[in-house]
């Protein structure tokens, strides 16, 4: 499984200097491997899971979210503001040993578990030919 990460600008950085791009945001991820096969654990902490979008295409395994600005009036006036939430893609690339029919996903505590179950590999056992 690879992460896929997104082609630089056509003049590379040169282009940074005069037109800063919005930066980019990934929560931070976790890839576990087991007999079964592979967890992926992403960090989503104030996001509910109705909000986040999985979806498999063309042998992409696709995680969005797209934040939204609330247009209420508050009447608070923050002080000071460290909490952000932003809008997220993340692209892994799904190897053909992955059954894509079986995964699963769960949301617990602002970690957002995805389970990709490998497929049964129907191998015939191993046979000792004797010699006679």
């Amino acid at each position: 499984m690879t992460t896929l990460k997104q082609s630089p600008f056509l003049f590379g950085h040169l282009m940074d200097d005069f037109f800063p791009a919005t930066p980019s945001y990934y929560p931070p991820v976790n890839i576990l491997e087991h007999e079964q096969g592979f967890n992926i654990e992403l960090k989503v902490p104030g996001i509910k899971k109705e909000e986040i979008n999985l979806q498999i295409e063309k042998g992409l395994l696709i995680i969005s979210y797209q934040h939204s600005e609330n247009k209420e009036t508050k009447t608070e006036k923050f002080i000071k503001k460290e909490f952000s939430t932003r809008s997220f893609k993340r692209t892994f690339s799904l190897d053909d040993k992955i059954n894509t029919q079986a995964i699963d996903a769960k949301m617990d505590s602002g970690i957002l578990t995805i389970s990709l179950p490998l497929k049964e590999e129907n191998v015939e056992p191993k046979k000792i030919i004797n010699i006679k």
